[in-house]
């Protein structure tokens, strides 16, 4: 049974991220703050041996991983993979979040966005853009999960036992992640750009560390 250590990293701000778009596979560079916090999580980092290191293949999700390895002596080659990207949302990409969020809410008859944010799970949230995509392109909940699964045992194959892996990860996906691994109710903060999260994984067992 293997036992590794993930360090997941939420990508660095975008511009998406700064004009509140939604950016599944699509997205936009890292800005100027976004390079540089990434840079200082890799100073804070760069005493972690690395046996490996895994982004998806957006331009965020590379520029974020090639930020924090630089800061290491022997760092890792980065593996971009795309099975590790956000969830896909069809022609919600690129659209104004709060919009469809308040939209969604209205809907539903909730009297607020944080009270329709606060009752949906990730995998619901995802259901209702796939279900609402006119385009119908957009993933359901359980499709994301099972492509994002995919990539992730492809990270717990390439890490050895007691080894240690970087893994840049978008907030969704993170949130997603905790949800249907442990009973972690993820902060704003532990959601943030450039926010770290420790985990212990034990076969497919999964414990936050403090961090």
């Amino acid at each position: 049974m293997k036992n590794i250590t993930l360090y997941l990293v939420v990508t660095g701000t975008t511009y998406f991220n700064q004009l509140d778009r939604f950016q599944g596979w699509s997205g936009t560079p890292l800005t100027t703050a976004g390079q540089q916090t990434s840079q200082t999580v890799g100073q804070h980092l760069k005493t972690v041996k690395f046996d490996t290191a895994f982004a998806s293949d957006t331009s965020r999700g590379a520029q974020t991983g090639q930020a924090i390895l630089a800061a290491q002596s022997a760092a890792p080659k980065l593996q971009l993979k795309a099975a590790l990207r956000s969830p896909f949302y069809g022609g919600f990409e690129g659209f104004e979040q709060s919009a469809v969020w308040s939209g969604f809410a209205t809907k539903l008859g909730y009297p607020s966005v944080e009270a329709f944010e606060a009752d949906q799970t990730p995998t619901e949230i995802q259901n209702l853009i796939h279900d609402h995509d006119a385009d119908g392109l957009a993933e359901n909940g359980l499709e994301f999960w099972q492509r994002y699964k995919a990539g992730l045992d492809q990270v717990t194959a390439a890490t050895p036992n007691h080894g240690s892996a970087l893994v840049i990860i978008d907030s969704f996906a993170l949130r997603t992640f905790l949800a249907q691994t442990t009973e972690v109710q993820p902060t704003a903060q532990r959601l943030a750009n450039s926010a770290v999260t420790i985990l212990s994984q034990v076969g497919d067992q999964f414990t936050l560390a403090a961090n």
